[in-house]
């Protein structure tokens, strides 16, 4: 009885979920299969109403194993379980992620595009001429983020809402939009894909200012390359393939999907 107790516990908190993908002909030259990891949380991974896998990371990891003419399995879980593995050579490819030293123990970082960093605010609390500096120290706006995450929201930042009480912390981005829809919150920062996938899809961006960093730095969105896992020549022909996908226009084609007409402009083609 202890044993089978075991095994049902173990299933009911198995986190990480593999998936094979097969799309490629049987007569491919490669024999290798990729171990692809993104996370379980919209834009960058979501099922549609169709049961129809989507998002950003997704579709970019799928392309790049195409391009190297490959079939791979897919690791979906959180962020801390894909540094995990990544950690204990489990994966080959994680994306999206930004520079993150405790992923690069094991992974090297490949950039793939740079994008402007937002704070959307309830309309309620601003107004269009506010700053993201005055939104910080407006104590009635209460900020939300995910749990232990870095993706957008400054060290700086975050000690300085902690230590005011005006910092509630989420497990995943769906909860934080979630909470901002509903006005337990009033404001969080976003990307051009957040802001999209979050508030034009259900459309209430026009309950809220998107305020743009304009004196921050861009966010950097990439890849990170297992360094056990794959060998320097398959990481150069991995860094080859990211760079063509920006320059031949793909990058551009799959964002057009998952962001706003006037954001396209940060996923085209970089001029020689």
């Amino acid at each position: 009885m202890t044993g089978i107790l075991l095994k049902v516990f173990s299933l009911l908190f198995t986190v990480n979920v593999s998936l094979a993908q097969d799309s490629l002909p049987q007569k491919s030259a490669c024999e290798k299969r990729y171990v692809i990891s993104f996370q379980d949380d919209a834009p960058g991974f979501f099922v549609d109403k169709n049961s129809k896998k989507n998002g950003t990371a997704y579709e970019l990891l799928l392309e790049i194993v195409r391009r190297l003419g490959c079939k791979s399995t897919e690791q979906v879980n959180s962020y801390l379980i894909a540094r995990e593995n990544m950690a204990r050579n489990k994966t080959d490819i994680y994306a999206l992620g930004t520079p993150d030293e405790r992923f690069e123990k094991s992974a090297e970082f490949v950039e793939m595009y740079r994008i402007p960093r937002y704070l959307v605010v309830n309309k309620r609390y601003v107004n269009k001429e506010s700053t993201i500096e005055s939104v910080l120290v407006n104590p009635k706006v209460q900020f939300g983020n995910v749990l232990e995450g870095r993706l957008f929201i400054k060290e700086s930042e975050m000690k300085a809402l902690v230590a005011k009480h005006r910092l509630r912390e989420y497990p995943g981005p769906g909860l934080v939009f979630r909470a901002l829809l509903d006005g337990r919150i009033q404001a969080t920062f976003s990307s051009p894909a957040f802001n999209y996938y979050y508030l034009t899809m259900e459309n209430r961006m026009q309950d809220f200012y998107s305020i743009e960093d304009v004196k921050g730095e861009p966010i950097v969105s990439g890849f990170h390359l297992s360094k056990k896992r794959l060998s320097e020549k398959e990481r150069a022909e991995i860094r080859r393939i990211i760079i063509d996908i920006r320059q031949d226009g793909t990058l551009a084609k799959i964002a057009m999907k998952y962001v706003n007409s006037e954001d396209l402009k940060h996923y085209q083609p970089l001029s020689q």
